[in-house]
């Protein structure tokens, strides 16, 4: 019976080590300048779209190109956004209309209109052997 259960336990073991993790580098283009960090946040659905990423970071911003790589993560369906924190205050900032006053970027450079864009035009597959992706700050 012990013999049974440690090849159970075992196989459960060597099929989680195969379980597919795949990583995803996002390139962010159009950074203006070196100032501030960039604020990058990855969203696997539409119910915590814009309000709980499931990965977030800050890199520093480089002026032209800055790259990102999320590692590990569970292939399927993500959405990112992008903000340009050129003062470093930690926050978006906006107009009293609300409007962003820093650089933003949402994945295939989706656009909303009077807002973000959804999390389905924003949405692209990440497969199991990982992505590259890019957006351009607006």
């Amino acid at each position: 019976m012990h013999i049974a259960i440690r090849g159970t336990i075992l196989a459960l073991v060597l099929g989680a080590a195969g379980a597919q993790a795949a990583d995803l580098t996002i390139r962010i283009d159009n950074v203006e300048n070196n100032d501030g960090q960039l604020m990058v946040a990855l969203y696997d659905g539409a119910a915590g779209y814009l309000t709980q990423p499931v990965r977030k970071t800050s890199v520093d911003a480089v002026a032209g190109s800055t790259t990102v790589v999320f590692k590990d993560l569970a292939p399927g369906d993500y959405a990112f956004s992008v903000v340009h924190d050129a003062n470093g205050n930690g926050r978006m900032d906006t107009s009293r209309m609300g409007r962003p006053t820093e650089a933003v970027a949402f994945s295939k450079d989706a656009q909303g209109f009077m807002g973000p864009p959804s999390f389905e035009a924003a949405r692209f597959t990440l497969p199991a052997d990982g992505a590259s992706v890019s957006a351009s700050l607006r």
